[in-house]
């Protein structure tokens, strides 16, 4: 995705400029930051959460198929889906075509499957999000009835991983840009297994979501996930960096199978709670949001954490002078008025 240029965000680098390269990346890096290899070491600072796995080879078929199409789901009745491009045809020639097996193939059926996830979604109070090993559709919401990663039955879960670019790059491209004796390659294109992973759904505040860039044990970078402009976090950006930094020292720093990571996590709207929301690599194939990879990798570790919330243009943060977003955001405000009031 590329990074935010609307005049309307902010975000600061308070950190002195380094030349750190960007650190090597092996397929191990990449396996940590799967759901079901932190998960139970995390699991009381994070949302509940149920993994099947390892999901079965026909509905990583499925999955691979062309199309979006839902499998057959236990309705009491065989269902027949048709792979042909032709949509014109009329009701006189369906219902000739019906009877013709040799122009359809059997949708897959998976009960197993759908039964473990009724069960869950039973269990977590009607409604779940899903994800994969490392991704949730979250590109697909389009698709869904509430434009949300919320499901409440199989059906929900099958359309948004099926109709995901984010999951087909889990599926066939996670370890595409590992480092192998010095050289990226695609060696090896598939885990080994794939989990489903419905994790008890939350209505939370986007606004509120943020991401945490570590390097050596240390966070380094802190953005929003979300890039639209939220003009009341400029003036609580200090108390929740300070929380964000509490919960990473307390629970996260020192615990995580790699020094170098990535780390989402949603702050609740009475800012009270820190949850932990999912762990990525330190890495190019992880969005950097309303920082460039080129600052993170370049920011030292300082006195302030570099924060990112709302983004206004590089110059500036000429006359920042190391202030906290606050009281930068402040001043920025009153220059802005002095010269509206110049100009009048």
């Amino acid at each position: 995705m590329p990074v935010p240029t609307d005049p309307q965000h902010f975000s600061v680098i308070t950190s002195p400029i380094s030349t750190h390269p960007f650190p090597l990346l092996t397929e191990q890096h990449i396996l940590n930051c799967a759901f079901s290899s932190w998960y139970s070491n995390f699991r009381q600072v994070t949302l509940k959460s149920k993994i099947i796995k390892p999901l079965p080879a026909e509905f990583i078929e499925y999955l691979h198929a062309d199309g979006v199409f839902l499998p057959d789901q236990n309705y009491g009745r065989n269902r027949y889906a048709e792979y042909s491009d032709d949509s014109d045809s009329d009701e006189n020639n369906e219902s000739e075509v019906e009877f013709n097996d040799e122009n359809y193939e059997p949708l897959p059926n998976f009960p197993d499957l759908e039964q473990q996830i009724w069960q869950i979604i039973e269990e977590f109070d009607g409604a779940v999000f899903p994800k994969l090993n490392w991704s949730s559709p979250r590109d697909a919401t389009w698709i869904s009835a509430t434009n949300t990663l919320k499901c409440t039955t199989p059906s929900d879960i099958f359309l948004l991983l099926k109709s995901s670019d984010f999951i087909a790059h889990d599926l066939d491209h996670a370890f595409d840009e590992c480092d192998h004796d010095g050289q990226v390659t695609t060696r090896r294109q598939r885990p080994d297994s794939y989990e489903l992973v419905l994790r008890k759904w939350y209505d939370v505040t986007t606004s509120l979501e943020f991401r945490c860039f570590v390097k050596n044990e240390n966070i380094i970078a802190i953005s929003q996930r979300d890039d639209n402009f939220y003009h009341f976090l400029l003036d609580i950006g200090e108390d929740l960096e300070a929380k964000i930094i509490q919960f990473f020292t307390s629970h996260i720093q020192n615990k995580f199978l790699d020094s170098d990571y990535v780390f989402d996590v949603y702050i609740m709207r009475n800012r009270e709670r820190v949850w932990l929301i999912d762990f990525n690599p330190f890495g190019s194939m992880t969005d950097s949001l309303l920082f460039t990879w080129d600052e993170i990798l370049t920011a030292n570790q300082s006195h302030h954490q570099p924060f990112a919330t709302n983004r206004y243009p590089r110059e500036v943060f000429d006359f920042s002078q190391g202030q906290t977003v606050t009281e930068f955001a402040e001043r920025f405000q009153r220059e802005l008025a002095i010269t509206e009031e110049d100009s009048e």
